[in-house]
């Protein structure tokens, strides 16, 4: 698979990792005046840019330098140390063009991937009202005369649509008067993988499409997350890329691998304002369940502990998620049956959304009363951490894809 192989040198590598680290600079400057206004950090869109960091993982085919998913993984995980809510708007970047790039012919990979290391900017809005991520498409693809299709429905989880020039999304092909496919084999196999242009004005507002703006969450503010609709939206069929369940589930892992590459960097950036708070917090004269002339928090058995766990907890981040990657690079994920490949891979992510839940609460704990004000970077991590238990795969789905697989009477028989 594109992107699964070792390609780019660390030595190459070097200078694409220095340019996350100037992002993630420039995002931990600006994401508190997003955080409390509650908008896209639009100066943002400049820098990511003009870094061209976007095309990393485009091969060398393409006209990329062929960036592979463990390298990726490293500039979302350097970025997200900076501001995790920047962060994961251009997350969905490298999330949608891996899943497209994994899918197209070689005629798209070649003029859509130029596009992207030129400096283009994909989104992918996949999600519908009624069932999220696993629900089947109701945006209707209805065919046209002249051949493509009109787009007619609306997405509710659309991440970085104000930034993007290009669309990938899902929608199920319908019969000439609009009307979904009845037979459930036969929606499941109409729903299509699509990839176009997205132009929309200052007002959100293109030729059959519109975003509105909804996004009003407790946390992860500067992504700029809001419902896209569709009012005839054109796609040509030229921009047919495959079935979409097919291929959304034959590439998931630059969904669950790029989501946890996210929150391990905030759990890095959480461990580290603990420590530069926790080292030389002073609390003077004390007495209640500590009696002392002068306590130093940083001697209090339970904050040493407490640290102690956080920092536990990122390694055991970086070793999940560059393990799978590496799993990924060597092959090794081809011994693991079919069915399991998508679960197993997501575990890295159900891990690392666990530890930095338990993360972003320990550190309320240990910081004690102040971490409790609105504004402060602690109260931040509390709210923007709450985020990753919905993304793809989540907890219960990765269990119940693993445990529906080991409960077949098939696989006990072996």
């Amino acid at each position: 698979m594109l992107a699964h192989e070792r390609v780019l040198s660390d030595e190459e590598f070097e200078p694409w990792f220095a340019k996350a680290a100037e992002l993630s600079e420039f995002f931990r400057e600006i994401g508190p005046k997003y955080d409390v206004e509650n908008t896209f950090a639009y100066p943002s869109i400049k820098a990511f840019k003009e870094s061209k960091i976007g095309g990393l993982g485009i091969p060398k085919a393409y006209g990329g330098p062929g960036g592979n998913i463990l390298q990726i993984s490293k500039i979302i995980t350097e970025m997200g140390r900076g501001d995790a809510a920047i962060t994961l708007a251009y997350n969905m970047h490298f999330i949608m063009f891996g899943i497209a790039m994994a899918n197209m012919s070689d005629e798209q990979n070649k003029y859509w991937g130029q596009r992207v290391v030129d400096g283009d900017i994909i989104f992918g809005p996949f999600s519908e009202q009624r069932a999220g991520f696993s629900g089947l498409a109701d945006t209707r693809a209805i065919p046209q005369p002249e051949g493509g299709w009109k787009l007619y429905g609306k997405k509710v989880w659309g991440t970085l649509g104000e930034a993007a020039d290009i669309i990938t999304s899902s929608a199920t092909i319908t019969d000439a008067d609009g009307n979904l496919p009845e037979a459930f084999e036969d929606r499941v196999s109409s729903e299509m993988m699509y990839i176009h242009d997205f132009n929309v004005d200052e007002n959100g507002i293109g030729d059959g499409v519109r975003i509105e703006k909804t996004w009003n969450a407790l946390g992860m503010h500067a992504t700029g997350t809001h419902v896209i609709h569709f009012e005839g939206f054109y796609v040509p069929e030229s921009g047919y890329i495959c079935e979409a369940r097919t291929g959304l589930f034959s590439s998931l892992e630059w969904a669950s691998l790029m989501f946890a590459s996210l929150y391990y960097g905030m759990s890095l950036r959480i461990l580290e304002e603990s420590r530069n708070l926790l080292s030389k917090k002073t609390l003077g004269a004390t007495f209640g369940a500590i009696a002392a002339a002068d306590t130093k928090v940083a001697n209090i058995g339970h904050i040493v502990d407490g640290v102690g766990d956080m920092a536990a907890r990122c390694e055991i981040n970086r070793r999940m998620i560059y393990q799978t990657c590496n799993d990924l690079l060597d092959g090794y994920d081809e011994e693991w049956p079919i069915e399991l490949r998508v679960p197993y891979i997501g575990l890295a992510k159900t891990a690392v959304a666990a530890n930095v839940m338990h993360m972003a609460q320990k550190a309320m704990s240990l910081v004690g009363g102040s971490a409790f004000r609105k504004g402060t970077v602690f109260e931040r991590f509390y709210r923007d951490a709450c985020a990753s238990m919905y993304q793809p795969l989540n907890a219960d789905q990765t269990y119940t894809y693993i445990g529906e697989y080991m409960l077949q009477p098939e696989e006990l028989n072996d």
